[in-house]
C-alpha cells in the first residue's frame, strides 16, 4: 500500500503544481476572463488523487479504549514527564485531567456519576418516597 500511495502523493502533487501555474498563467494573460473548465477538472481530480494517496500512506488507526486509559490515570496519579524547569525541579502531570467530571463517583459511588448531570430516575425514586410521606423528610 505505501508503493500505491507514494505514487498517488506524487501524480496528485504533480497535478495540483500544473492546475495551480495553468490558473497563475491564465489569470496573468485574462485576468478578467472565467477560468476554464479544464483548469477546474484538472484541480478537482488532483485534490482527489491527492487525498487518495494521502489515506493510503497514513498508518491505520489504533483502537481508543478510554476506560483503561482512565483507570491507568486514577491509579498512577502524578507522575514525572522527564521534564525540569530552569531552578531544576521536575514538571509533574496532574493525572487524570478528566477528574473535575467526577466520574468515579457513578454506578455504586455515593455520588451522581457525572458532575452537571442529573439522575432522572434517582430524582423520581426520590421524589416517590417523598410523596409517600407526605411530603416530609
Amino acid at each position: 500500500m505505501t508503493l500505491i500511495g507514494a505514487t498517488l502523493n506524487t501524480v496528485g502533487l504533480l497535478f495540483l503544481t500544473h492546475a495551480v501555474y495553468s490558473t497563475h498563467e491564465h489569470t496573468a494573460t485574462f485576468p478578467h476572463a472565467p477560468l476554464p473548465l479544464d483548469i477546474t477538472i484538472e484541480l478537482l481530480v488532483s485534490i482527489l488523487v491527492l487525498s487518495a494517496g494521502i489515506v493510503f500512506t497514513s498508518p491505520s488507526l489504533k483502537p481508543i479504549v478510554w476506560a483503561r486509559w482512565a483507570g491507568r490515570l486514577s491509579r498512577e496519579g502524578r507522575h514525572g514527564e522527564g521534564k525540569w524547569t530552569r531552578e531544576g525541579e521536575e514538571i509533574l502531570s496532574e493525572g487524570d485531567p478528566y477528574a473535575f467530571l467526577g466520574l468515579d463517583g457513578g454506578i455504586g459511588g455515593k455520588r451522581e456519576g457525572r458532575l452537571g448531570f442529573w439522575d432522572v430516575r434517582g430524582k423520581r425514586k426520590e421524589y416517590a418516597e417523598w410523596a409517600k410521606n407526605g411530603g416530609k423528610q
